[in-house]
């Protein structure tokens, strides 16, 4: 589990919440809270 806030690495990242979808590109990009319901819990990444 990723908290928003935290730098996990590039890929996609899961709201636990509500299921959307967020995408770091970046790798020292931190992961923003949920855009669609502002969770703050996401599952690990799939590549």
């Amino acid at each position: 589990m990723v908290t928003a806030g935290e730098k996990p690495g590039t890929g996609f990242y899961f709201c636990i919440q509500c299921g959307h979808r967020v995408y770091l590109e970046i790798g020292t990009d931190r992961l923003p809270p949920c855009t669609k319901c502002l969770g703050n819990q996401f599952n690990s990444k799939i590549v």
